[in-house]
């Protein structure tokens, strides 16, 4: 949930379905008792299962690969990762976002980070593409022998 721009939620039925702006990523959030997918399978959004606990949706992550990284300053994880989300109505334009995460095989305990996501109100908005081209648009985190601008 930590990416830039904006996503939208869906609520198709058994499902929560959250589709970024960003890098054309979705994730598919099963809200049934379907066990996870095997754990010889890895994958980069990992295995999502949701339930409700009251107004809260409760997403348990596992099969995570360790292909990602958590930030542009690449603080990693492992293929350990287990991540606990929970998604809760503040208000009408307002979700509070929290999700607890642990990776025995990186870090000593495990940890959370918490924020609000707003409702964008904008009558017309409409999600974009955006597509990551390398040279195209992010330039500032390439070298000059890449293509950067010379500083």
């Amino acid at each position: 949930m930590y990416t830039p721009f904006g996503f939208q939620i869906l609520q198709p039925p058994g499902n929560v379905v959250l589709l970024y702006e960003a890098f054309h990523s979705y994730r598919i959030i099963p809200l049934t008792s379907q066990p996870h997918a095997s754990d010889a399978i890895r994958m980069f959004e990992g295995d999502s299962r949701g339930h409700w606990e009251g107004d809260t949706l409760v997403v348990d992550v596992t099969n995570q690969n360790e292909k990602t990284w958590f930030d542009m300053a690449g603080n990693f994880h492992s293929d350990a990762l287990h991540v606990t989300e929970r998604y809760g109505m503040v208000d009408f334009n307002t979700i509070k976002y929290e999700a607890t995460l642990e990776d025995p095989k990186v870090f000593t305990q495990p940890w959370k980070i918490a924020f609000e996501l707003g409702r964008n109100a904008e009558p017309n908005y409409e999600q974009m593409e955006y597509a990551c081209v390398e040279g195209e648009k992010d330039l500032q985190h390439y070298p000059e022998s890449e293509g950067a601008k010379k500083k």
